[in-house]
């Protein structure tokens, strides 16, 4: 087989990366959908796709389409994937897999009854700073890891304050399965996916609720809207025990009080032997060994490659073989939303929830 057709359903920001992905990979889309029908054919005419709709049941429903990508608020994630897998198609969705852990068993189930590929978009495994750190994991260089932490933060930054991004109905929630998402995977995904045994969190929101008078500075998914709606978290702190002894520590927020450049987007490691820190956003990576005596801190030159262009490939390469070798498995999706849940509901009873 050769590279699979492509179809992508959202034609928003999210829908765009993966077309301009796409592009670049010299992978063929053939159709685009969104329920804004203007939206589609307009990401048709700028990416010379011949297929726009308006409905995404006829994309789904398309014999020209082999697999495809579900870039739709979170959702929909769910409904629109189950259909295409039913209907015989592979698919991408975008993260957070779905709303709950219930839809991605479905989802999953649905994916083993249809043999189709099911992939999770949780790009940040596609760095070219988390591959390397992989590998030196995997040559043993930490030894045994005992501790990770992770931080997204950022200062002023609520996506779309009063849209689908603060509406719990539609998004599921607010940083930490906007923002976390990622950081839980990418730990997990480095450290081989150790088995979780307890989860203590606590979220919060003392930005969002005061929209009137919050101060921003980047509203990067349109202005707020006022009248909106704002019933989810703008912060969120976790710690979680590991099966084995490791502990696992986030941060995440949407705003906050802190010092420009004081909460840096990262991910580390800790092992025995050594550790490995990654700065999210700008490839870079640290790693900190012992050697002939001495402490020292190596930082690998790195090539620069697009995330979510490595990502489409992956994909297609996924739906060639049948084997998803790198990228986030339905199971792993499930994983990470088992932990976010876990998370919400340790900071609704205020205590520590078992897994």
């Amino acid at each position: 087989m050769g590279n699979p057709r492509f179809g992508v359903i959202g034609a928003g920001w999210i829908g765009l990366v993966h077309l301009k992905a796409a592009a670049a990979a010299g992978l063929e889309v053939v159709a685009v959908a969104d329920v804004q029908g203007q939206a589609a054919e307009a990401a048709a005419a700028e990416f010379d796709i011949p297929g726009a709709f308006a409905d995404p049941r006829h994309l789904i429903e398309s014999p020209r389409v082999d697999a495809i990508i579900v870039a739709t608020p979170n959702k929909f994630h769910a409904p629109l994937s189950l259909a295409a897998l039913r209907a015989g198609k592979d698919v991408l969705v975008e993260k957070p897999m779905a709303l709950n852990v219930e839809e991605c068993a479905e989802m999953n189930a649905a994916a083993v009854e249809h043999d189709r590929v099911l992939q999770v978009g949780l790009v940040e495994r596609f760095s070219s700073a988390a591959s390397s750190a992989r590998a030196f994991i995997e040559e043993g260089r930490l030894g045994r890891i005992y501790h990770a932490r992770a931080t997204w933060c950022r200062r002023r930054g609520i996506p779309g304050l009063g849209g689908w991004f603060t509406t719990r109905s539609i998004s599921g929630g607010g940083p930490l399965i906007d923002l976390g998402v990622h950081l839980i995977d990418l730990i997990l995904h480095l450290a081989g996916f150790p088995r979780i045994q307890r989860v203590s969190g606590k979220v919060y929101a003392h930005f969002g609720p005061r929209m009137k008078d919050y101060v921003y500075e980047t509203m990067w998914a349109g202005p707020p809207k006022l009248g909106g709606t704002f019933d989810v978290e703008d912060a969120a702190h976790a710690f979680i025990r590991l099966e084995g002894g490791g502990t696992f520590e986030l941060s995440t927020a949407w705003a906050g009080n802190f010092p420009d450049g004081s909460m840096v987007s990262q991910v580390g490691l800790f092992g025995d032997r050594g550790g490995v820190s990654i700065k999210l956003g700008v490839n870079e990576l640290r790693l900190a060994v012992e050697e002939a005596g001495h402490n020292v801190d190596l930082a690998p030159r790195l090539p620069l490659v697009d995330r979510y262009e490595q990502q489409i490939l992956a994909f297609a390469e996924s739906v060639r073989t049948r084997t998803i070798p790198i990228a986030a498995t339905g199971g792993h999706g499930q994983a990470v939303q088992a932990i976010l849940e876990a998370i919400y509901r340790s900071s609704r009873e205020d205590q520590e929830v078992a897994l």
